[in-house]
């Protein structure tokens, strides 16, 4: 149509017959192993949270609180008990799929890291990590005569897992739908926040059980602690970059 020299299209010309389906692509979606593993963790937790709640809610409790662990140890030690093993299991669980996920994601190969074998290596991984230095704790506790503060030193870092299992649960199901690389960098930072965090009150708790030199005391943290940890950050960053830890 032309009124006075100006063109006027009908909103009916041109439209196209028939629309063209896209799907929706997610790049390195979660397989369903990934979410029965996620949900088995947290069937864990909620059976122990209604057989035992106030085991649980003590364990808990105790990474943000100071307790006497000596006092504590001599009615129930979650050491050697099922709910620290179903914790401890929880959380090699989850903490080997946040790592698996997150190496999936920063490296894209899917072919090496997005399967459930190399998921098994990173539980082998996580679990010879931590009995490790369970058993160096220990052994340094028992050459010392410090057993009291060694077992201490475990069950703080037993009580930080069990708060690390509620968020690692909730971020792993957000990564499942939305594997980006905004929600392992988010992950990593609260990781380091309770470590840190652990780390410190552990150091100053040993400080005071021991009475130590600081510098002895230092020392110790360096062997079990961030050595440790700096050994096995390094790993998994060589692994993401060159898809070996060498």
């Amino acid at each position: 149509m032309n009124y006075y020299g100006i063109d006027y299209q009908l909103v009916t010309e041109n439209i196209a017959t028939s629309l063209d389906e896209k799907l929706r692509v997610v790049g390195y979606g979660a397989p369903s192993w990934n979410f029965i593993i996620i949900f088995s963790a947290a069937l864990i937790l909620v059976l122990i949270k209604q057989i035992a709640p106030a085991r649980l809610g003590f364990v808990t409790t105790m990474f943000y609180k100071n307790v006497d662990t000596e006092t504590m140890t001599r009615e129930w030690n979650p050491l050697s008990s099922a709910l620290g093993f179903l914790i401890a299991t929880s959380y090699i669980a989850m903490m080997a799929l946040f790592i698996q996920r997150s190496v999936l994601i920063f490296s894209g190969n899917s072919i090496l890291y997005g399967n459930a074998n190399f998921y098994l290596e990173m539980c082998i991984f996580t679990a010879a990590f931590i009995l490790n230095r369970h058993l160096i704790i220990n052994i340094v506790g028992w050459m010392f005569n410090i057993t009291t503060a060694s077992q201490h030193h475990a069950i703080i870092h037993l009580s930080m897992s069990t708060s690390m299992n509620f968020f690692l649960i909730v971020l792993l199901l957000i990564m499942g739908f939305y594997p980006t690389r905004f929600c392992v960098i988010f992950g990593i930072i609260i990781i380091a926040i309770f470590t840190i965090y652990r780390i410190a009150k552990t150091f100053f708790d040993i400080q005071n059980l021991t009475k130590s030199s600081l510098f002895n005391n230092f020392l110790y943290f360096c062997t079990l602690e961030i050595l440790p940890i700096s050994v096995a950050v390094t790993m998994i960053c060589r692994l993401t970059v060159t898809n070996s830890v060498l």
